[in-house]
């Protein structure tokens, strides 16, 4: 491709759609019944993003940043702990500054508690971490040192934004959680959620549901993302996007994706993409249909035309995805030599008779594209082997994206696991996803 062209920023607007869309995340803390203190209550006033948090002006805002969104030399060491096909991320204890930092130093957000003192709250925030793993990055700390650095902070949850999308321009680089219940995941998942996504972010595994759940379409640049052997070519490509979003970014949500990740599906946007290639694409997902910006070198000129003219309805739609093909293919490396031959097969038709209420059992509700759901899956199948010969428990499985989940079973992510005590009713698996763990809390909960 040619050269790219550098333009100035351009000015930065925030206009009421950005405050209503503030409004509607306080409405819906509130209906989830969160103890909202008065800090709470002057930031929704004062229009405040951080709800009692740093604002501009405060002398400690920015001084974990440098404010250019050119954060160099970054590794990705980490990288591999989130998105498709990941593990579920450990709750982290941070005992030093330098652990914090550490941890904040990541593609994704990171969400903290921290806490003065061992205790019940402390308890209750592991719990709700513990239940949220596939979704967020959770730490805690009880460091005198870290508390030290962040001396408002006692008994407090507060979302950081990766560092490496953040602009002192645009984002707040972090936000205090408003409620008191440390034992409401439904709330701190909304608030973690909105907060975690600055101006400009990656497009990932982990982070492509909060993105759908703005409701916004979703503009996604293609190329090689790599923030551990070229962060500045990274950076440049995200500073090109940011000149954009500042003027459309309440119309649009804004993102880079790298090719090797999304390369299954660059071709609905009508883009012949290859990872290595030095190659850039851009696409939009609105909904299920896929506007691709063909025969158009990216700039910042280009790239606002694009989304200028999608605006005003200009375009036509590269393809309409079926939802079924909106996933990505199994690797390469199918996991076959996992013996779950230990683990039953439940669906609509031998559902009530697996699970009949003479026996405990627990149900796992998957998808089969799910990345997290495969990484589970082997130790789910060590944990089926653990009870094969106890007629008293049953370990099944459910595939949720080929069948509805029966009454009684609300599952809105993937893996959702329940428990079912004999006699009674589904219970949320909020434990641990080890398959030693599993099997001691199983074996805690039995019934007699």
């Amino acid at each position: 491709g040619g050269k790219l062209q550098r333009s100035p920023f351009l000015r930065p607007r925030f206009p009421p759609e950005a405050m209503r869309a503030k409004l509607a995340l306080v409405v819906a803390l509130a209906a989830l019944g969160l103890a909202m203190g008065p800090s709470f209550a002057l930031a929704q006033e004062d229009g405040v993003e951080d709800y009692g948090d740093d604002v501009a002006g405060d002398e400690d805002v920015d001084d974990d940043y440098d404010g250019d969104g050119d954060y160099d030399g970054y590794d990705d060491e980490d990288d591999e702990d989130y998105g498709g096909g990941a593990p579920p991320n450990e709750v982290k204890e941070l005992t030093s500054v330098a652990e914090l930092d550490e941890f904040l130093d990541n593609e994704d957000a990171s969400v903290i508690g921290f806490f003065a003192e061992e205790g019940e709250t402390l308890d209750q925030f592991k719990d709700t971490a513990q239940s949220l793993q596939y979704e967020f990055r959770f730490a805690y700390t009880t460091s005198a040192e870290v508390l030290a650095k962040y001396p408002k902070y006692k008994a407090a949850v507060v979302v950081f934004k990766s560092p490496r999308f953040v602009s002192d321009k645009y984002d707040k680089p972090k936000a205090r959680f408003p409620g008191k219940d440390m034992t409401n995941t439904q709330a701190l998942k909304i608030f973690a959620s909105a907060k975690s996504l600055p101006l400009v972010g990656q497009y990932s595994f982990t982070t492509k549901e909060r993105y759908t759940d703005r409701g916004l379409p979703i503009v996604k640049v293609f190329f090689d993302v790599d923030y551990e052997l070229n962060p500045k070519g990274s950076n440049y490509y995200v500073n090109r996007v940011r000149k954009v979003a500042a003027d459309l970014g309440d119309k649009l949500s804004f993102t880079i994706a790298a090719i090797a990740d999304f390369s299954y599906e660059t071709a609905d946007y009508g883009l012949e993409l290859e990872q290595g290639k030095r190659q850039v694409g851009v696409g939009i997902e609105d909904g299920d249909k896929r506007f691709g910006m063909v025969g158009e070198e990216f700039s910042v000129a280009t790239l606002k035309a694009f989304c200028e003219k999608f605006l005003a309805g200009e375009l036509k739609p590269t393809k309409v995805v079926d939802p079924a093909d909106a996933v990505p293919p199994p690797p390469e490396e199918e996991d076959g030599d996992v013996d779950e031959s230990a683990v039953a097969v439940a669906d609509p038709s031998n559902m009530a008779t697996l699970v009949d209420g003479t026996k405990d059992a627990m149900v796992e509700f998957y998808a089969p594209w799910c990345g997290h759901c495969k990484m589970l899956k082997p130790e789910y199948a060590k944990l089926g082997k653990a009870f094969e010969d106890d007629d008293d428990v049953v370990i099944a499985k459910f595939d949720a994206d080929a069948h509805t989940p029966p009454s009684g079973y609300e599952v809105q992510g993937y893996p959702t696991i329940f428990w079912v005590p004999k006699g009674g009713k589904p219970e949320p698996y909020s434990g641990p996803r080890e398959a030693d763990a599993m099997v001691a809390w199983i074996k805690e909960h039995k019934s007699a």
